[in-house]
């Protein structure tokens, strides 16, 4: 069983959302982007796993805000309408705001029989297995007509001070339907399928020495002991009670009157009795609390907490029969993990999705350990409210080529808002010793070492980065190649890229042949590398020994780049000119 597509509409920042799912999803993107939102989103349809937590009524402000401001612009132009009841109630139906979630299934094998009432395909191809949530409003006639007595001698100035009545919300009702027929899906039918959530704030888990223990662990404890294994909790809490009566004598300290030198006291009182106090089994499991060895939990790092909680509570969604499908989301997995534990959760998360058909993960990450290149094809980006599977925009050949990029850091590629790409670590080292050294403004551009096949990044950048305000700029070597120069800043036609290319073979001789740089890099080398004066005493000379130099010569020199004799050192001009774009938008 698996959910292969999703349609979110109206959902905060959502307006809109069509979704390619596969059994482990990765929605990457910037902060603020919508990633959680969509997590939250998917799990409207279905029930918690967690104990009490069924409610899916949502509030003001998880309508999307520009569905909402649709519905007061209808309200202005129509104030007068409305009033005088010459609105349709079908035109205003229409704008009325609403919150969709329609999932659609795959099933293979015996799982269509969990789905086999929710077909929408009558007159189509059979097996388009489709649930909706809805949060909407329940009688439009009774809101219109709330509406119109609302508006009776206002303004459309008016209209801003009174949105929360113009648009109450509790009108608002929510359902879960099969969209073709608009049936109400049987609890007992949902209840097929659960999902568990794990937001980012878990930071708590566990924290303090006095937390007896967390909802999480004793909503997976109760729902994972059975009736028999319930009623053994039950018995043990008595006969602990028993022994505990036994041990302190506290029937000797309530049945005073046995012992009395009272002789009629026994007349007067029974027997009296102690009775256990049999508490919930949820409160017998708040007692609980995880530890590592003979240490508890608290007492360990706070991201060492977080991998336990996530490895645990992961594990526990163990196959289940009676369970068609175990949705999983995951904020945040990477979250005060080290590198090595990000690895390791990963590759814990890769081996849960392999390992059965009846779960489904979908995480939100910023961190490209979680993003396994040769499965690429399960990346999702989310930029402004919108999404889109990766595969959807770059063709199978284009995601081989991203898979083969050696060191290639995906996420800082795709959402780093400003971006330099380079052809080797020479210019990476200097252009990343020229902006730490620029101590009166903030800096927020990458630098990536790339040898080759910038049209073919720039090209998938372009896809992603369509109507965003991020910018790249691409540093060649000139390499005596001028048509891969001209092919190559064609690119220029984009406003948001800039291309540029050494005048120079390569960067080394650029460098020395600009401005007076020469001088100071003669005396430089000379002073400070014992380089002698009969090497380099020719801009060629001295751009043919640096050239042809260990890598540890350049390392020294961005080191040393702004000070000393490199103080008054000038940028090359192809690199200056890409800086600039970047930092200004204009290109020169």
């Amino acid at each position: 069983m698996l959910i292969s597509s999703a349609c979110i509409k109206g959902y905060r920042n959502l307006k809109e959302v069509n979704l390619k799912l596969n059994r482990l999803v990765i929605f990457i993107g910037e902060n603020n982007s919508g990633k959680s939102n969509i997590l939250k989103a998917m799990t409207l349809p279905f029930l918690n796993n967690e104990i009490g937590s069924t409610n899916k009524n949502l509030g003001w402000d998880d309508i999307n805000n520009e569905v909402k401001r649709d519905y007061f612009e209808f309200i202005k132009l129509n104030i007068e309408k409305i009033i005088n009841d010459e609105i349709e109630i079908d035109d205003f139906e229409k704008i009325v705001p609403y919150v969709s979630v329609k999932v659609t299934f795959t099933s293979k094998g015996s799982d269509e029989f969990y789905v086999r009432k929710w077909n929408n395909s009558l007159e189509g191809p059979k097996g388009l297995y489709q649930i909706e949530y809805r949060y909407m409003v329940e009688n439009v006639k009774q809101l219109l007509d709330h509406v119109k007595s609302i508006l009776v001698g206002k303004s459309q100035e008016d209209i801003e001070k009174m949105k929360l009545n113009l648009l109450p919300i509790e009108m608002y009702k929510y359902s879960v339907t099969i969209p073709l027929t608009n049936e109400q899906v049987a609890f007992t039918d949902l209840s097929n399928f659960k999902y568990d959530s794990l937001a980012a704030e878990r930071d708590d888990f566990s924290h303090k020495n006095t937390q007896l223990g967390s909802q999480a662990l004793v909503s997976l404890l109760h729902n994972k002991l059975g009736n028999e294994q319930k009623i053994k909790v039950e018995t043990s809490y008595g006969k602990f009670f028993e022994d505990l009566k036994e041990i302190s004598n506290l029937d000797g300290i309530f049945n005073w009157q046995e012992t009395s030198d009272i002789e009629n006291a026994k007349e007067f009182f029974e027997q009296i009795s102690l009775l256990p106090n049999m508490p919930s089994i949820s409160s017998l499991l708040n007692n609980v609390k995880l530890g590592v060895g003979d240490e508890y939990l608290h007492s360990q790092g706070l991201g060492y907490r977080n991998l336990i909680y996530l490895l645990v509570m992961m594990n526990s969604l163990e196959v289940n029969k009676e369970i068609a499908l175990n949705i999983l989301t995951v904020e945040e997995p990477e979250a005060h993990l080290c590198i090595s534990n990000e690895r390791l959760l990963a590759s814990f998360i890769n081996s849960s999705t392999d390992s059965s058909d009846q779960i489904q993960i979908l995480i939100s990450t910023h961190s490209s350990e979680f993003l396994n290149k040769l499965e690429l094809k399960n990346a999702t980006v989310v930029k402004e409210g919108k999404a889109f599977s990766l595969s959807s925009v770059v063709n199978e050949n284009e995601l081989d080529y991203l898979a083969k990029k050696p060191n290639l850091d995906f996420l800082k590629f795709l959402f780093s808002r400003k971006c330099i790409l380079v052809e080797g670590p020479s210019e990476e080292m200097l252009i990343k010793s020229y902006l730490a050294h620029q101590k009166n403004s903030l800096n927020d551009i990458e630098v990536i070492s790339l040898h080759k096949g910038f049209k073919n990044m720039l090209d998938i950048w372009l896809k992603v980065n369509e109507d965003t305000s991020h910018k790249i700029g691409i540093i060649r070597d000139f390499d005596d190649q001028p048509n891969a120069q001209q092919s190559h800043e064609e690119y220029n036609k984009y406003e948001n890229i800039l291309v540029t290319t050494t005048t120079e073979y390569t960067l080394e001789p650029e460098f020395v042949k600009t401005g007076l740089n020469y001088k100071s890099l003669k005396k430089y080398f000379s002073e400070e590398h014992g380089w002698k004066d009969n090497e380099i005493n020719t801009s060629e000379a001295l751009s043919n020994k640096w050239r042809t130099a260990k890598t540890d010569i350049m390392l020294q020199f961005c080191q040393d780049f702004g000070t000393g004799y490199l103080e008054n050192i000038v940028l090359p001009k192809h690199i200056e000119e890409v800086l600039e774009f970047l930092k200004s938008g204009v290109k020169q």
